[in-house]
């Protein structure tokens, strides 16, 4: 199992509806599950309108439906679920679904899952998102981003993706270099590829090639049928800190990329460390997008209490965009490495790993870019050296702060509102 996944979860028993209406299917998941018993409470109904009722009986940590059931297919229940009940997981688990079908649940469905499933994919899936409801103990803002449909995306990029995309001259290539540096475009892409929406699920990190996987097709669907893809509009007051904040994860990914290069070529550790670095802040737009108003008020408040923003975020929010980033993208099926980096960055030494991973490069890479950018040195996230030195990298911070302060100086020359998010 993931190391995101190893730490004990708490005691209370988390609760799964299972909603299918081929009794077969239902019984050969009991069977499937019989070993979670003592840490899941499952019930397995045969229609959206009994899961329903079960619901307003009782609360629900997780619902997972068919999608081709009748009278209420799993797109309809869902978004009745999420309508009802805000803060319960919602996940198709469906063997057959068309472009229109895949449409209409894109929204109220955080992940598609394609049957028949590996069970091991299943238990990691379900135990990975109840470990991370554990790190969101607070009811309301589960509900906040459990309802997040789509992480907005700056105007001008969200602009210019649009133009590309419904130009004559349309291009995967263009567009995935667009989506790559926009934060709320990669993450949706990402999930749409990562969870299998379209096609049999992939363990994709680079937005781009998501991209070419989903092809014009489909992203012209999403952008016209659905509201997977917006954009930013919360007010003027936003748009310098949103500057700085699109500077700031564009140093970060680089940096955190280089840094992954020089101590491990593996491919996937190179690109979950750049992923993670584009993704680390997610929980910004996605708390400014659904709660402006209150994350002005802990703008506000970091300003007038010189406090760091993050500090501002707990008092406003009981939950840093640490936690709300690294929730959403676990319910979205973004891969493990990357979740953990989001979760575990300012704090890599609570994560059970004992070697060089996308979480060091991330971890690494905000501290000291934090620190060419800060004039206000008590508020930057300092390096863990004490984790450092447990994963035998205690020696490598001087060529990293380099590489660090070059990559601060290429995201200054080279961020424009196109560039990143």
């Amino acid at each position: 199992m993931p190391i995101l996944w190893r730490q004990r979860t708490r005691n209370d028993m988390k609760r799964i509806l299972f909603v299918d209406d081929d009794r077969r299917v239902l019984d050969g998941l009991r069977r499937m599950l019989r070993g979670m018993r003592r840490q899941w409470e499952m019930e397995f109904v045969q229609s959206g309108t009994h899961a329903l009722e079960h619901l307003a009986a009782s609360p629900f940590d997780m619902v997972i439906a068919d999608m081709r059931m009748p009278s209420m297919d799993g797109a309809e229940l869902l978004h009745e679920v999420m309508t009802r009940h805000p803060a319960t997981v919602r996940i198709i688990l469906s063997g057959h679904c068309d472009r229109a079908g895949v449409l209409k649940s894109v929204g109220p469905t955080h992940q598609f899952v394609t049957k028949p499933c590996d069970p091991d994919r299943l238990k990691a899936t379900i135990a990975g998102i109840c470990w991370l409801r554990d790190q969101l103990p607070d009811e309301r803002m589960r509900q906040v981003v459990s309802r997040v449909q789509s992480v907005p995306s700056w105007r001008p990029t969200y602009e210019e993706f649009v133009a590309v995309l419904e130009s004559p001259a349309a291009s995967v290539n263009r567009l995935g270099r667009i989506v790559a540096s926009d934060v709320g475009l990669s993450a949706k892409m990402l999930q749409l590829v990562n969870s299998g929406f379209f096609g049999t699920p992939q363990s994709v990190y680079d937005p781009a090639r998501a991209v070419t996987l989903l092809g014009l097709d489909a992203l012209r669907a999403l952008l016209h049928s659905t509201d997977a893809i917006l954009p930013f509009d919360a007010g003027e007051e936003y748009d310098s800190p949103l500057h700085l904040l699109g500077t700031h994860t564009l140093a970060v990914s680089m940096a955190a990329r280089e840094i992954a290069k020089g101590e491990n070529g593996d491919a996937m550790v190179v690109n979950g460390a750049h992923l993670a670095g584009l993704l680390h802040d997610v929980g910004i737009p996605v708390l400014a997008g659904e709660c402006p108003e209150r994350y002005i008020e802990a703008m506000h408040l970091a300003s007038r209490e010189q406090i760091s923003l993050k500090e501002a975020e707990k008092a406003v929010f009981k939950a840093t965009r640490d936690d709300v980033g690294a929730y959403l993208m676990g319910l979205w099926g973004i891969p493990e490495p990357v979740v953990t980096a989001i979760a575990f960055h300012l704090r890599p030494r609570q994560c059970a790993g004992h070697a060089f991973s996308p979480l060091t490069a991330v971890h690494v890479a905000n501290a000291l870019v934090e620190q060419n950018m800060s004039r206000l040195p008590g508020l930057v996230s300092p390096v863990d050296t004490d984790y450092l030195a447990r994963i035998g990298c205690a020696g490598r911070l001087e060529v990293w702060a380099d590489i660090c302060r070059d990559a601060w100086q290429a995201a200054l020359a080279a961020y424009t509102p196109s560039a990143v998010y």
